[in-house]
């Protein structure tokens, strides 16, 4: 962790020393502690994080505020963390947890559906036990693989 994470994370703590627990969960501080150290790592190498320092620095000024009160700082600080997160995971390879496990779901979703239209047309006898068939395989193989995904993901210590 370099000298400038070390800082800013001090002065979001100062700054958010009166904050409920609960506000500290819902707007992510944690999170964005996290990507305040990965930003000055990659900072070096990636311009893009060069420049959202700029953007950091100007959000923690005034992060109590975008805590304790709804409007512009909250909707800067809500776009700040939505971006740096973005970036992390397109650019650097880190992921929120269980990202794919719930992408894949989606797809196996899609795809068992179509599979179960497909085992409907060849079995009408018994159609709505097609279809689920085509759904539950459709899941099965999704959660799996986004499950091992995921876990390659947590072992790489990738996890945003």
């Amino acid at each position: 962790m370099g000298n400038w994470s070390e800082e800013i994370t001090a002065k979001i703590d100062s700054k958010l020393e009166s904050a409920r627990d609960k506000d500290i969960i819902f707007f992510r501080i944690k999170e964005f502690k996290r990507n305040i150290e990965r930003v000055d790592e990659f900072s070096t190498s990636c311009p893009s994080c060069k420049k959202e320092m700029i953007d950091i620095a100007e959000v923690v000024e005034s992060i109590d505020v975008a805590v304790d009160v709804p409007g512009r700082k909250r909707r800067e600080y809500d776009r700040l963390i939505s971006r740096l997160s973005s970036h992390m995971r397109k650019e650097h390879g880190f992921y929120a947890p269980y990202y794919y496990s719930y992408i894949y779901a989606l797809y196996g979703a899609i795809a068992g559906t179509a599979l179960g239209l497909l085992f409907m047309k060849l079995q009408p006898l018994h159609k709505l036990e097609m279809f689920a068939i085509g759904i539950s395989i459709g899941l099965v193989v999704a959660y799996f693989a986004g499950n091992f995904k995921d876990k390659k993901v947590r072992n790489d210590n990738k996890l945003m």
